[in-house]
């Protein structure tokens, strides 16, 4: 089955991690998605959940996201709610089966922290679609620096980061932005591709 890619949806996942800074794997704190498609992009629509570690937020992620422990114990829900909330949205929007990421890990540990806590998720395939590993293919077929984060590597591309970073509903936001603006990058070309094709 063909798919249009101007009218299919798109799931983007971004998470929030009790990290101390120093890269160590710890608890989610923050969920985030946003959910849209390559023609609708002004109508994308972002969903974020709080996430209780069982442990206290370190001065490091509180002063990088904002999140304080009064977040946590106020606005926090448990993960059984936050995969069926998620998968409803899935469902209601047939969204593509591999959701969209910044890097490697966030759709992954989700489901590890699902499956850790008896709680079923039967969403987002076997696989993602990494914007961090397009950006440094396409960089490297430049011969350009393939180093930055997501709101600096949009500058390249003469993207705006639209937000705060390092809210989990935010960085979701901006990286299906930056894909699709790739995903538009690529279309064009291939188009230009096969219209040499034609004339050759």
């Amino acid at each position: 089955m063909v798919v249009d890619i101007n009218q299919q949806k798109y799931l983007a996942i971004d998470l929030e991690l009790n990290s101390n800074g120093e890269g160590k794997t710890t608890k989610i704190i923050q969920v985030g998605i946003a959910i849209g498609s390559l023609n609708d992009q002004k109508n994308i629509q972002t969903y974020k959940w709080y996430v209780d570690p069982k442990e206290p937020l370190t001065n490091f992620i509180i002063g990088l996201t904002g999140i304080t422990q009064q977040d946590i114990a106020d606005k926090a829900v448990g993960l059984d709610v936050i995969a069926a909330e998620i998968g409803k949205l899935i469902d209601e929007n047939n969204t593509f089966a591999n959701p969209v990421q910044w890097g490697m890990g966030d759709a992954e540990q989700l489901k590890t922290e699902f499956e850790q806590n008896n709680i079923l998720f039967p969403y987002f395939g076997n696989r993602v679609i990494d914007v961090k590993t397009l950006y440094t293919f396409l960089q490297s077929a430049k011969g350009s620096n393939v180093k930055g984060g997501l709101s600096s590597c949009m500058g390249k591309y003469k993207l705006q980061f639209k937000g705060l970073a390092h809210r989990a509903d935010v960085d979701a936001h901006n990286t299906l932005l930056f894909y699709f603006a790739l995903l538009e990058r690529q279309s064009k070309l291939e188009q230009l591709l096969q219209f040499s094709k034609g004339i050759t």
